[in-house]
């Protein structure tokens, strides 16, 4: 019996599963046989289902070995989705097709590339990965803020600040964002240098010729290589070292087997034979290099699929020349074009919606040439027969009023039974920190009146009782007299200390069991000798904290306890950055003083407060935890940055901030490290054009995420502003020509 069915078995199986047949472009998509293939999708196109479909096509048709398939996409949520239609389609099919249930669907490669580094070279037992332990983001501040030096230089920063300021001056831009006194914070100059050595990285820079060059660009590669030098000595690798390392794997033969396959071994070596790619357009140098590398070999089977007009982490270090670029590249590397194919029916939105932002996009003349050559405009499928305004727009003298307007339009609609969850809607913004700037006024407006607001991104963690306790008996415990805490110079850091220490001060009037612990451990402490190790780690520490009342009753609400177990993470992840040439050593594990009796060693607590506590203040605070399995709880209004409501969609969608100024932080070290790269894509845009771009983009996400109603929040001051970036062309009356006010 075969293992296989045929292509138009399968097609009338998809159209079973999906309920209707693919349209021409999606079908080409899943039929596409052999050799490289371009995907430009354009908003509600349905690639996420294209490429599944894709995936099912080339092991249930084709009869590839699922192993040597790699499917990889932006986030570990996006590849959980994927993963589990692929197996849901799967039983499907195979319930009609019981000669297809011998074919391990689960064993294709499906995640980010991060994940999928790592596991790959787990799973082969590379050599040069043994025993490594990887950053995440906040692991590798930390590291390099307690590792390198360079922070602590004036002179190197002074320097490097001059270079920035020229190159936002010759594109008339504001310094504002790089004043010479922000960057006397050691914390603010280590997020700069996490950023510049992930570049040099991710941006393929040869730091041999930025050596060459000569002050501040030597100084800068030679503490690089230092960098890279403590990681290998500590066996860490953050996670753009992490995809150099994986480049170095496919380079050995060990690589070189794992790509083309062992005819002798083939359970180990099945070879990679297909290579799909969601999210293209957020794919950088390194990255591209890597999926290149997988699909060397004849016939050259990598798919790329993404949007470049829905391009957004630049700061991150994505570049979306990859994506406008991907048909040259190929035939610079090959000599052979992609298969091109335009999914650009939109199966989402109110068809007014998909006219506004097509008409939005197309209307900037800065964006065109950054966009793939003759790119068909998107073309709305649904139809509603319902007469209402699709794009419209709220307003108000003041912010506040807008505000309030909006709330009160919101709770007309639940009235009304228009939506029977405010879950329904989502406001959009570039920030949601909840400032009279940005989120404030509306969150606050909703909750006046009776509605809650879901808002993770808001910074706010450390605000929450459940936290500012456990952290306030965990400083009362190891930190009784403040003493390291008064030699502590950032008033901020003192500040939020104080803060934790008066609610544990507060509630512990409520809990007489709480208190009696930190008493009890105080006097513990205190009966220990000089430089004793205390065999005991923060963790462990906390988790005492937690196993006491209030805490044992708050573990019992999902939210406070969601809430918890990130710092427990936080905690975990401070633990684990090792001491300075104690390769091995770990921050989790405490000793009292050499010098004071009954006290836990002065410098670690010094440490725990400008390293951990100082991360916590430059950061602004930490993000509430978001649930995975859950985008928004129902009974709350979502409160959400656009990059959050990247790939999800809303039946209404409010925007905000329209009038918002361009960044120029990313574009611009993006240009600082231009020079020294060693192959140079990037198309010639200088740092505002490439910030307005960006924003540009930013707009036409938020735009495409509504499903029937796109509505804008306008204040009076903003409206009469000619010159806002989520307007079509800046131009407020033709906003007006496709807007209208509903709230008077």
């Amino acid at each position: 019996m075969s293992n296989t069915i045929t292509l138009a078995e399968f097609l009338s199986e998809v159209r079973n599963i999906v309920g209707h047949r693919l349209d021409p472009e999606q079908e080409k998509v899943v039929r596409h046989g052999t050799g490289p293939l371009w995907v430009i999708a354009g908003p509600g196109s349905g690639k996420t289902e294209v490429l599944v479909l894709r995936a099912l096509k080339l092991m249930f048709v084709d009869g590839v070995t699922p192993r040597s398939i790699v499917l990889t996409t932006f986030t570990e949520k996006a590849a959980k989705n994927l993963m589990d239609r692929i197996t849901s389609y799967a039983l499907k099919i195979t319930e009609h097709h019981p000669n297809l249930k011998n074919i391990e669907v689960e064993d294709i490669r499906v995640g980010t590339l991060h994940g999928l580094c790592n596991d790959i070279m787990l799973e082969h037992k590379y050599p040069g990965y043994e025993n490594y332990k990887l950053l995440d983001d906040m692991e590798q501040k930390l590291f390099i803020y307690e590792h390198i030096d360079l922070i602590k230089d004036d002179e190197f920063f002074n320097e490097l600040l001059r270079h920035i300021r020229e190159l936002l001056e010759s594109n008339s831009l504001s310094t504002n964002r790089f004043r010479e006194d922000q960057y006397k914070s050691w914390w603010k100059r280590t997020n700069l240098l996490t950023i510049l050595f992930n570049r040099i990285v991710e941006d393929l820079v040869d730091v041999d010729i930025m050596r060459q060059k000569g002050g501040v660009w030597e100084k800068l590669a030679q503490t690089y290589m230092d960098y890279v030098h403590l990681l290998e000595i500590h066996k860490r690798l953050d996670f753009a070292h992490l995809q150099k390392k994986f480049l170095e794997f496919l380079s050995t033969e060990m690589g070189r087997k794992f790509v083309k396959g062992d005819p002798d071994n083939t359970d180990a070596y099945p070879g990679i034979r297909h290579v799909l790619v969601d999210e293209y357009q957020d794919t950088n140098p390194i990255q591209e290099k890597i999926y290149f590398e997988l699909t060397k070999n004849m016939p050259h089977n990598l798919t790329v699929v993404g949007d470049d007009d829905q391009a957004l982490y630049r700061f991150r270090g994505g570049t979306v020349d990859c994506m406008v670029n991907f048909g040259a590249t190929c035939v610079s590397i090959w000599g052979e074009s992609p298969t091109r194919v335009n999914l650009n029916f939109n199966y989402r939105s109110h068809p007014k919606i998909v006219e506004y932002y097509n008409a939005y996009i197309h209307s900037f003349d800065i964006i065109k040439e950054a966009r793939v050559h003759d790119k068909p405009e998107v073309v709305p499928k649904i139809k509603i027969e319902e007469e209402y305004p699709a794009v419209a727009y709220i307003s108000g003298d003041t912010i506040d009023e807008t505000a309030r307007n909006f709330a009160e339009f919101v709770r007309g609609l639940l009235e009304t039974g228009i939506i029977k969850d405010p879950s329904q809607c989502v406001l959009l913004m570039r920030s949601v920190r909840e400032t009279r700037r940005f989120a404030g006024p509306f969150a606050n407006a909703l909750r006046s009146v009776g509605i809650e607001v879901y808002n993770p991104r808001s910074r706010t963690l450390l605000e929450h009782e459940e936290i500012q306790l456990a952290l306030g008996v965990f400083v009362s415990i190891i930190d009784p007299n403040r003493g390291a805490l008064g030699a502590i110079r950032n008033e901020s850091i003192k500040n939020r200390v104080r803060e934790w220490i008066r609610t544990y001060n507060q509630l512990s009037l409520d809990y007489p069991d709480l208190k009696s612990y930190v008493e009890s451990s105080i006097r513990e402490l205190s009966s220990k000798p000089i430089g004793a190790d205390l065999k005991v780690t923060i963790l462990e520490i906390l988790y005492r904290i937690l196993s006491h009342e209030p805490f044992k009753t708050w573990l019992d609400d999902p939210e406070r306890s969601y809430r918890l177990s990130v710092l427990t993470k936080l905690f975990e992840s401070y633990s684990s950055i090792p001491y300075r040439d104690k390769p091995g050593s770990n921050r989790g594990m405490l000793r009292m003083s050499t010098r004071e009796q009954g006290a836990v060693s002065f410098r670690w607590r010094r440490d725990f407060y400008s390293a951990l506590v100082g991360y916590l203040e430059s950061e602004g605070g930490l993000n509430e935890p978001e649930m995975d399995e859950v985008i928004v709880p129902e009974g709350k209004f979502p409160i959400m940055t656009i990059h959050q409501a990247k790939g999800l969609e809303f039946p209404i969608v409010f925007v905000y901030r329209l009038c918002d100024a361009p960044s120029p932080y990313a574009a611009t070290l993006e240009e600082l490290l231009r020079e020294f790269r060693r192959d140079n894509i990037y198309r010639g845009f200088s740092i505002r054009e490439r910030a307005e771009q960006d924003m540009i983009r930013l707009f036409y996400v938020a735009y495409s995420r509504a499903k029937y109603a796109l509505i804008h929040l306008v204040p009076k001051e903003h409206l009469r502003s000619n010159n806002c970036i989520g307007f079509p062309g800046r131009n407020r009356e033709e906003f007006k020509r496709f807007s209208v006010n509903i709230y008077r």
